[in-house]
């Protein structure tokens, strides 16, 4: 009973501090000469940001944050030139248009031979904070870097990209790429960003094929953090940064990011206080070597072919050509079954732990959502770990109690061996659809086949080996968890739970044969404690605030109006005024409360028909769109309507005919939206119905009451406190 006590706590204890794995390193006290300097890049920041307001593109407040970061750079001693343009730009596969005037700001560095190299950041905010990590860690590191490079010219030229409108709709990227001459010149790109404000700096994309950019990374990052499953998952997610722009330019690219503590993204709490300095260190110095090692040359360092990767807690860079992970993983499957085989476990002890994996998911996966029905939303999110813990802990329950209950006559090495297959073909079959996977499934498993081999043979160094594979597989798996933890942050929260399950399985099956009831009942009350903890604890805190956005919606009519609140569902405070009801309101696809409200004076949005032209069976239409004193304005079309093309004049971009969002849509954000002319093609003459929506960035005087009264630990998220009226048009 003792062994097994202290493996389950020894487990439980790996998956609770499994967070110092991704832990960013410090900032020297005393940076060394040519090194990044935390602490000056910081002061360039907070002077950058200046009274930390939110900024978004084609406002006030951004103009003096671009005014402030022409004058850092000048003060290092560059010329910055501005690039003005009027763009809309849509996403891949996308229907939804978003337009804003830009001005890029942009210096180059170096004028020797090759193609440049271009480091790209944005400096708009939302409309919601300042900014500070997304991206003001951007920012500040290429100041940093531009300022080291300007004492010490590279062998190629650099060119540092300052966008504006990224956060509306990738316009400056888009407008860069399309339309300045220094777009041709360019063959390689690190792209920043954040998703947080904490963290380590993630490079969490690459171009593909992805050779050239791992030799790049691998040969220049001195505590990496990367892996090639994160860059098949880019690809299955709708993925947002600038990069969507500059891919089809086919350069080489890495993307860097953070993304710890997504509570405070997009929100007032994106602020220099909350950014972490070791995170803005890691960035920093990340990007400033790879810098170095791409400009030192007239060519970025050679590599072809695609590449699987993964660091370990990031001290080690593993990478491998595709082929060679593919080729050896298949090989270990086809050995594995073998061993199997002849250890008689491919019947029912491959069956036993199975049903163990299998339980433990499940059973983690109801309390989860027995837990949610208790408690709606994001319950965890001020304290995340402890309903992590509860879910671990309820996964190890399951399957400890399965495997007491029908262990049988199956021998620990038969029970071995079927693990470690369970988890080769689980491994093989998640790459044959993310090939990235391959290297999480290569070097713990050729150390437990090689154990399992020898088991006849050399009973002590058979176990060294399997222990061996054990804890390299956990460690390797227990980075991925936390990976997971970071980027999931409304959950499931049992998502992590087949890789948690598989961390853990080895260890389980190497226990006593049959583990005492008293050890399934400590672990069942350690569970349900968790969970109580975690059903009990503060909702948010000062550090994880909740969302709580509040809006006044007022439609074209004015019968329907009202006030919203945008809090991912969970409970409004009882205090709260109002009889409020969770509804999808017309100007928004999220769930929110809402409840009655008066009609008040908002701006109200106008569209003015300028023309139509014949263009074969359909038409083409000229409208001019108006915020009414608004600071932005959107027209979307009904389902039915057939509309082939949407944008600025002469350069409308082609919609498909079916994707998201379901009605087709331009939005323009910004003072250059006010009279915005922008054309639509048709594929039929039928008359046409749309909908437009202006926004005001604030609530009418009238919320303040409920401004007031939102909870100390909360904050918008994603979207300002607005004003939004709605109206029908026909044309």
């Amino acid at each position: 009973m003792r062994k097994s006590i202290l493996t389950l706590a020894l487990l439980l204890l790996c998956l609770a501090f499994k967070s110092v794995l991704l832990d960013p390193p410090q900032p020297p006290a005393q940076p060394a000469a040519g090194s990044f300097d935390t602490d000056r890049a910081a002061a360039r920041l907070q002077r950058v940001l200046g009274d930390q307001r939110p900024h978004p593109v084609d406002s006030p407040a951004d103009d003096a944050v671009r005014d402030r970061l022409m004058a850092e750079l000048r003060a290092i001693g560059l010329e910055p030139s501005i690039q003005e343009a009027m763009d809309c730009s849509a996403m891949p596969k996308s229907r939804g248009v978003s337009c804003s005037r830009v001005r890029n700001v942009i210096a180059t560095i170096g004028d020797g031979p090759g193609k440049h190299l271009l480091l790209n950041a944005h400096y708009d905010s939302t409309p919601t904070g300042p900014g500070a990590a997304d991206d003001g860690v951007g920012v500040a590191s290429m100041l940093e870097i531009a300022s080291l490079l300007k004492t010490s010219p590279p062998a190629r030229p650099v060119t540092f990209l300052f966008n504006e409108g990224e956060e509306f709709g990738l316009n400056g990227a888009a407008a860069f790429v399309r339309e300045h001459p220094l777009a041709s010149r360019v063959d390689t790109l690190i792209n920043i960003e954040a998703r947080g404000v904490t963290g380590p700096a993630l490079m969490f994309e690459t171009s593909d094929p992805n050779g050239a950019a791992i030799a790049i990374f691998g040969g220049a990052a001195a505590r990496p953090y990367a892996n090639s499953l994160s860059m098949d998952f880019a690809k299955l997610i709708p993925n947002t940064t600038d990069v969507v722009e500059f891919r089809p330019k086919g350069w080489t690219m890495l993307n860097v990011a953070i993304i710890g503590n997504e509570t405070r993204y997009h929100t007032p709490g994106d602020t220099l206080a909350a950014l972490d300095r070791a995170s803005l260190y890691h960035v920093g110095s990340e990007v400033l070597a790879m810098t170095r090692a791409i400009s030192g040359t007239a060519s970025p360092p050679a590599g072809s072919g695609r590449a699987v990767f993964t660091d370990i807690a990031g001290r080690l860079f593993i990478s491998l050509p595709l082929p060679v992970a593919a080729v050896a993983l298949g090989l270990m499957v086809l050995l594995a079954l073998v061993l199997a085989y002849r250890r008689k476990a491919l019947g029912r002890a491959l069956g036993l732990v199975a049903a163990m994996a299998g339980g433990g998911i499940a059973a983690a996966g109801l309390a989860s959502l027995g837990a949610g029905t208790i408690r709606a939303s994001d319950f965890y999110r001020a304290y995340p770990l402890i309903a992590y813990l509860a879910v671990y802990a309820t996964m190890l329950w399951a399957m400890l109690a399965i495997f007491s209950r029908y262990r049988g006559s199956h021998s620990r090495a038969q029970s071995l061996a079927a693990s470690w297959l369970l988890t080769l073909l689980l491994g093989g079959g998640l790459s044959l659809f993310v090939p990235g996977a391959s290297i999480f499934f290569l070097f713990a498993l050729a150390l437990a086949l090689a154990g399992i081999g020898l088991a006849n043979r050399s009973p002590p160094a058979s176990r060294v080996l399997l222990i061996a594979a054990a804890l390299v597989q956990l460690l390797m798996f227990a980075q991925l968890l936390a990976l997971i933890e970071l980027l999931l942050i409304d959950g499931p929260l049992w998502a992590g739970t087949p890789l948690a399950a598989l961390a853990v399985l080895p260890f389980l099956i190497e226990m006593d044969d049959h583990a005492p009831r008293p050890v399934l009942l400590a672990l069942a009350v350690t569970a349900i404690g968790l969970w109580v903890a975690a059903l009990v604890a503060p909702r948010a805190s000062a550090e994880r605030p909740a969302a709580f956005t509040i809006d006044y919606f007022r439609n074209h009519k004015g019968d329907k109006t009202y006030w919203t609140v945008a809090s991912k569902q969970a409970p409004l405070p009882a205090t709260f005024p109002g009889k409020w009801s969770r509804k999808v309101l017309d100007y928004s696809s999220r769930t929110r409360w809402a409840s009655a409200a008066p009609m008040l004076d908002v701006p109200a949005p106008r569209l003015r028909f300028l023309r139509s032209m014949q263009a074969g069976q359909g038409r083409r239409v000229w409208l001019a769109l108006s915020s009414g004193g608004g600071n932005a304005v959107a027209i979307r079309f009904a389902k039915q309507t057939k509309i082939v093309a949407l944008g600025l004049p002469g350069s409308p971009l082609p919609l498909p005919a079916k994707g998201e969002p379901e009605k087709a849509a331009l939005r323009c954000s910004g003072r250059s939206c006010e009279g915005l002319v922008i054309e639509a093609l048709f594929a039929d003459r039928e008359p046409v119905v749309a909908e437009l929506f202006a926004s005001r960035f604030a609530l009418p005087p009238e919320g303040a009451t409920l401004a007031a009264l939102r909870p100390a630990t909360a904050h918008p998220q994603y979207g300002p406190d607005s004003s939004v009226r709605m109206k029908t048009v026909r044309f």
